[in-house]
Parts: C-alpha cells; sequence; structure tokens
C-alpha cells in the first residue's frame, strides 16, 4: 500500500480501536478514486458494490427527489455505500462531491472478509450503520417539525392567530358533511366589523390591526369548543356553528355582537369601541358550503342596509 494513504486509511471510522496492520494486506487491491468537485460517486438507480472510505474531501448525500435536497455531509474519515453494502439493494441516495475529494473503495465480498477477520471491523460497521440511523431519524424529526410549522403558518392568519380562509376551505366542508351525515343542524355566522376603513383613518393600520386581533381574541375564549372561527379576510370573520339551529346561532350571534360592543380597544391616542353585523344562515338538507355562505352574506348585507350593529337572519 502506498505510504502515503496508509495513514489516512488507518484513521477511518472502519479501523477504530484496532491493530491496522493485522488487515491492512486485505486492502491491497483496493482502488483508490479521486474526484472533482461535483463528480458523482453513488447513484440511487446504479447498483453499488463498494464501500467507499473518505480519505480527503467532503462528500455531499442528496435525497433522491425532483430538486435535489441535501441531506448530509460526509468528511474524512467516514464512509458511503454502506446500507446497499449490508441490504444489497440500489444506493438510497445520491452522493456526490462536494469539494475535490479521495476515497478507497473497497469491494463488497472484500468488506465481508474484513468483517469476518476481525470483531472490530464488525462493531466498527455497525456503529457507522447505527449513527447513519439516528442521524436519518433527527433529520426526518426535523422534516416533520417544518412540515407542522408550516401547515400551522400555511392555515393560521399571521396577524389574529386564528384560522385563515385556506383552512376554512379544509375544514369547513368536512364538518359541515358530518353534521348532515349525523342529522344535525349547522348554522355558519358571517361577521364584519363596522366601519372599519375610518379605524384606519382615524387612528391608523397599526391601531386596526390591534382592533382586529382583539376581536378575534374576544371571540375566539367565547366561543364554545367545537365551534370553528376563521378570518375570512380583511374586516370579516367566519363562524361555523355544528348542532345548532337557527334559533341558537341568532342567540349566539347576540351575544357576541354585545360583547364586541362593549370590548373597550386599548389605545394611546384614546380608547374606542367597534361593532358588528351578523348575518346567519343554517343549512339544508346537501347544502353545500358556497351555498351556505352566499346566504349568510345575504343576511349580513341586510344587517347593514339596516342600520349595522345587528344581527340578521337568512330566509
Amino acid at each position: 500500500m502506498n505510504p502515503k494513504y496508509h495513514a489516512l486509511i488507518a484513521q477511518n471510522h472502519l479501523f477504530h480501536g484496532m491493530d491496522f496492520a493485522s488487515i491492512e494486506y486485505m486492502l491491497e487491491h483496493c482502488a483508490i478514486r479521486d474526484l472533482d468537485e461535483g463528480d458523482t460517486l453513488l447513484q440511487p438507480q446504479v447498483p453499488n458494490s463498494y464501500l467507499h472510505l473518505i480519505l480527503e474531501g467532503e462528500l455531499s448525500v442528496e435525497l433522491d427527489t425532483q430538486v435535489p435536497l441535501k441531506h448530509a455531509l460526509l468528511s474524512a474519515g467516514e464512509c458511503a455505500g454502506e446500507i446497499s453494502l449490508v441490504d444489497g439493494k440500489l444506493p438510497s441516495a445520491l452522493v456526490v462531491a462536494a469539494k475535490p475529494s479521495r476515497v478507497l473503495s473497497v469491494p463488497h465480498n472484500t468488506v465481508w472478509s474484513l468483517v469476518n477477520h476481525s470483531h472490530e471491523v464488525a462493531r466498527n460497521l455497525l456503529t457507522v450503520i447505527a449513527g447513519r440511523m439516528r442521524n436519518d431519524n433527527h433529520a426526518l424529526i426535523t422534516s416533520l417539525n417544518k412540515k407542522k410549522q408550516f401547515e400551522y403558518q400555511a392555515n393560521v392568519d399571521a396577524l389574529t392567530g386564528i384560522h385563515n380562509r385556506r383552512w376554512l376551505a379544509e375544514v369547513f366542508p368536512r364538518a359541515l358533511h358530518r353534521c348532515m351525515l349525523d342529522r344535525q343542524p349547522v348554522s355558519i355566522m358571517v361577521l364584519d366589523i363596522d366601519y372599519f376603513k375610518q379605524v384606519n383613518d382615524s387612528y391608523g393600520h397599526l391601531v386596526g390591526d390591534l382592533a382586529l386581533k382583539c376581536i378575534a381574541n374576544c371571540m375566539a375564549t367565547n366561543l364554545r369548543p367545537h365551534d370553528l372561527l376563521v378570518r375570512y379576510g380583511g374586516e370579516e370573520f367566519a363562524i361555523l356553528l355544528p348542532d345548532t339551529d337557527i334559533g341558537n346561532a341568532k342567540l349566539l350571534a347576540d351575544r357576541l355582537r354585545c360583547m364586541i360592543a362593549e370590548t373597550e380597544i386599548q389605545n394611546d391616542g384614546g380608547n374606542f369601541n367597534v361593532t358588528l353585523s351578523i348575518g346567519i344562515a343554517t343549512a339544508g338538507a346537501g347544502q353545500s358550503l358556497e351555498a351556505l355562505i352566499n346566504e349568510a352574506d345575504r343576511a349580513l348585507y341586510l344587517a347593514k342596509e339596516r342600520g349595522r350593529n345587528r344581527v340578521e337572519v337568512y330566509g
């Protein structure tokens, strides 16, 4: 073996804590491979029959997605290709040189000879595989947490902290369908802050945002656990009321309207109050969510036409 590479090979994790000289002869016919930056070492669709020991440089492990996703970086002392060595299947990831690199490519039959010859090599190989599995588990958990975070951000209104229209489109139809299957009444209310443009014009948009947050919080804390509240857009909100007929929906709407009217919006330039106009509709048999919202919108329009700060029922 070239003395130039002897120390680099002996320092590989595969030979940790053992007498390297006792197995050095088994590596005499293994090839040294030089990689330029960007060169491919392993591909998911190409069979692999080598365990590659990294002597110098750095390898990038990229998941096989439509857009290559960097999964890990492997540096000198580590190895690549151990998974396909163990399971005999195609590589699970794309491995390319992140910088000019040098590897020792050990044929699989030689690796198994090393394992049979040395308990230390067998132990170290298990340690390498266990470490890779641990890192993969950590990456999976991190990915799932990011996915949950992205889903939360996609479904929650950033200003008010309540759910948004995207969430409505996903959840409301299911809730409506479930109520119909259970033969339960279901109602919806659409709520609009009266003269909200005047709030922004008089106090500024920051205070207007504060008012939106205050009203959203007031509604969220005073609804029943199974009621579904969303910011529908601008100064408009929607609430789906499962197991609620039109009479109880109107009682709840009037209670919310009075509560909001009595809630002071804190402002350095002087506290103020806002009011709500609310339209209500109750679903008929087989009615779609879109049709139900349209009916509540018509009732809301009527509430505004009749002076605002009031509740109107469709029909």
